[in-house]
């Protein structure tokens, strides 16, 4: 069976970018575990912690851990943190290579650019790197979003040794029904 457990991107009801969903019509064995929050979040520590405590409350083990845009960041440093719960994960079209604060909802989460960068992916690839026991696996799927920092994070991964699948799809929108998940799981799953 698997078990994912899928972080949201906007506060509950903001459909703009789709509704996360539910089941995944492609893998109908697949049980959807999502955190909650009750407005839109930033995935810092704070949020994170709680986050975590969600995953963790959880009576199943290990669980492939699904971040979409900002919550893609919080999905690597979720993993990172409790890469004993987590066999896989898989981040699309999320901003994971920008040194500058991003301009949308970020103030009330990070400080200043120097808080951001403590978080960014592109920027903590190796403690990524020794935190993940060797059968994780890692998929990242690009969008029309962010297409060009996700390319950056694969480079990365590929110059640091952290074996992951990037599917880059640059047109590919940024909803969460565009079939990344499908897709990422597709790869995911291979042998």
């Amino acid at each position: 069976m698997l078990n994912l457990v899928l972080l949201p991107a906007t506060e509950p009801g903001d459909d703009t970018y789709g509704i996360m969903p539910g089941r995944v019509e492609a893998y109908p064995s697949a049980v959807v575990h999502p955190v909650h929050f009750p407005t839109m979040v930033w995935y810092n520590e704070s949020i994170r912690n709680a986050a975590i405590a969600q995953i963790q409350s959880l009576e199943t083990n290990p669980v492939i851990l699904v971040g979409f845009s900002k919550s893609g960041l919080g999905a690597w440093n979720i993993a990172r943190t409790i890469p004993q719960r987590i066999s896989g994960t898989i981040i699309f079209d999320a901003p994971v290579a920008r040194d500058a604060l991003p301009p949308w909802g970020t103030a009330p989460f990070y400080s200043d650019d120097a808080s951001w960068q403590e978080d960014l992916p592109i920027r903590t690839v190796p403690s990524f790197h020794a935190a993940m026991p060797e059968g994780h696996r890692l998929v990242l799927v690009s969008g029309v979003g962010f297409h060009d920092e996700m390319c950056v994070l694969s480079r990365a991964l590929l110059k640091t040794g952290v074996r992951h699948v990037f599917l880059s799809r640059p047109q590919l929108k940024h909803h969460w029904n565009s079939g990344w998940i499908e897709a990422a799981l597709s790869e995911m799953l291979k042998p």
